[in-house]
């Protein structure tokens, strides 16, 4: 059964860990876990320029991400939609790590993360938004 509109908002605000779906050159799927940040009917995530999902992005902007339940009772919401980066400078890029860091983690070990992180250094980094246009929803 789907949920209703307000259930996979709850499902989408927790710290569930999504599945980025995108598509290579050679038209071959591309998976990956991520974290998100569910903001004004979006997802918003982070990741280096280099890496193959932005790379697989920059030739199709189409993706789909996945967030589920990992125990009962499950749910789970399936977003389609286009990703597009988002102008955000390094103080922007580093606010949304510690904010995804403490949602995922905690306060003290979120923290802890943004504080040590050697990764996503902002110029090699891109803050990316996928507005769904269709959503499919189980629970």
């Amino acid at each position: 059964m789907a949920l209703s509109e307000a259930e996979v908002n709850e499902l989408l605000s927790g710290a569930h860990v999504a599945i980025l779906g995108t598509v290579d050159r050679r038209g071959r799927p591309h998976q990956v876990p991520i974290w998100y940040g569910w903001k004004d009917g979006a997802a918003v995530m982070l990741t280096d320029r280099g890496s193959q999902k932005w790379v697989n992005l920059q030739a199709s902007a189409h993706a789909s991400i996945c967030i589920d339940t990992k125990t009962p009772p499950y749910r789970g919401a399936i977003l389609r939609g286009e990703v597009e980066a988002v102008e955000a400078s390094g103080d922007d890029y580093r606010a949304l790590l510690r904010e995804f860091a403490i949602h995922y983690l905690g306060e003290e070990a979120g923290n802890k993360y943004a504080d040590s992180s050697t990764t996503g250094d902002p110029s090699d980094s891109v803050v990316m938004r996928l507005k769904p246009t269709r959503t499919i929803s189980w629970g």
